[in-house]
């Protein structure tokens, strides 16, 4: 089935109580996500982009506009609704330490997930599907029995992957999932990414700064700049001829991407 899985309209998310200043974090944000595709969203530090993932998985209070994944209304789901709906989308984070249980070993991590879920129906039936997906990020059964300080931050992101996936996940946010590790690890965290996007048919929302990623990883972008879309677009096209100055300024920022742009146009010219 083609078309748009998550379509966001005119999305807004505001802090603060009442009788104080209010500040929209987000503010009237539309786009929508292909089945299939990676739409990448990039900006500064407090451009809104973490805030608008968090809203588009319901984890923020005060949203208005609409959110629709799958043709269902995410901000009207009931509690039923809303537990389906998170079993199909879910978040990867930036902190892979953070964001496992430090007294769980990471077999244990991925079955107490299946059977919350309903999806094992014993311990032993978990454990099995634990390694099963385990293997599906690139983790042979040995890691099952390892703590997360056992584990490099690759192996710990290459965990969290594999829990977000064996809950039967179809789309992924991504929230700069790649900036806490390593060079030498990113590379292969983001190659497991694409590899899982091709072979499985994962829906991302990747989230980050680094335009290096989005160009590698990202068929479309959207630029944010103090809660609003600034620019829009495929994402070589974005690169190559920013329209919107802020654009120009996260190119300028970055000059291996701008280097690379260059190197493939003058390949081009030959």
């Amino acid at each position: 089935m083609s078309g748009p899985l998550l379509q966001v309209d005119s999305l807004r998310v505001t802090y603060g109580a009442p009788g104080r200043r209010v500040v929209e974090a987000v503010r009237g944000v539309s786009f929508e996500v292909l089945r299939g595709r990676c739409l990448g969203v990039v900006g500064e530090s407090g451009s809104g982009k973490s805030t608008l993932a968090r809203a588009v998985l319901g984890l923020e209070e005060r949203v208005d506009g609409r959110i629709e994944f799958d043709g269902r209304e995410v901000l009207r789901m009931g509690r039923a609704e809303i537990r389906a709906f998170r079993r199909r989308a879910q978040m990867v984070f930036q902190d892979p330490m953070g964001s496992l249980n430090p007294r769980l070993k990471a077999g244990a991590a991925l079955a107490e997930v299946r059977r919350v879920h309903g999806l094992a129906k014993t311990r032993r039936e978990a454990a099995a599907q634990a390694a099963d997906w385990l293997a599906t990020v690139g983790l042979d059964a040995a890691y099952a029995n390892r703590f997360p300080h056992e584990l490099s931050g690759g192996q710990r992101q290459r965990v969290n992957l594999a829990r977000a996936l064996c809950v039967g996940a179809e789309f992924l946010i991504a929230d700069e999932p790649v900036s806490a590790l390593d060079v030498s690890v990113q590379a292969q965290i983001l190659n497991l990414l694409k590899s899982l996007q091709e072979t499985r048919g994962i829906t991302w929302l990747l989230i980050g700064h680094d335009l290096a990623v989005m160009r590698q990883m990202a068929d479309e972008v959207l630029v944010m700049k103090e809660g609003r879309i600034v620019e829009r677009g495929p994402v070589d096209e974005v690169l190559a001829r920013p329209a919107h100055s802020y654009t120009k300024e996260l190119l300028s920022a970055a000059p291996s991407v701008r280097q690379a742009l260059d190197r493939r146009a003058a390949e081009r010219a030959v």
